[in-house]
């Protein structure tokens, strides 16, 4: 019986290997087949292809108008801003002439008195020139 028992085991793995290697196999080509299909699934038409090309091209000039609208809203606070500091600018240049005019009359009446200080000193002078020569 023992020739019968060591038969039956070898016949019952020799049965299991077929089994295992017949059932990997099977995927395989079942593989073959699924990734086939996906091949074939992928195959694009002309007309795919336009219509993707006219989907990317909507959401391109989508987006271009989007940030078309951000960068004008940027120009407008920078022209805005720019406009405010103009404003202060000019009030300080008012201010600045304002205050070159005072100074103006300040030094033309220091000037005044200047040339008023040397004529009177061109006066004495002749006067004691002229009683020092009698």
């Amino acid at each position: 019986m023992k020739p019968f028992g060591f038969t039956t085991i070898i016949a019952l793995a020799a049965l299991c290997f077929f089994t295992t290697s017949c059932s990997e196999q099977k995927p395989a080509a079942e593989k073959v087949s699924t990734e086939k299909a996906k091949v074939e699934n992928l195959a694009t038409t002309p007309a795919d292809i336009r219509k993707e090309a006219t989907d990317l091209a909507k959401t391109t000039m989508a987006y271009t108008e989007e940030q078309k609208e951000v960068y004008q809203e940027k120009i407008q606070e920078k022209m805005a801003e720019y406009s405010e500091k103009l404003k202060e600018f000019e009030t300080k240049l008012v201010m600045l002439n304002e205050q070159a005019k005072a100074e103006m009359a300040e030094d033309a009446d220091l000037k005044e008195g200047l040339d008023n200080a040397m004529m009177e000193m061109d006066k004495a002078y002749d006067q004691a020139m002229e009683r020092f020569q009698k």
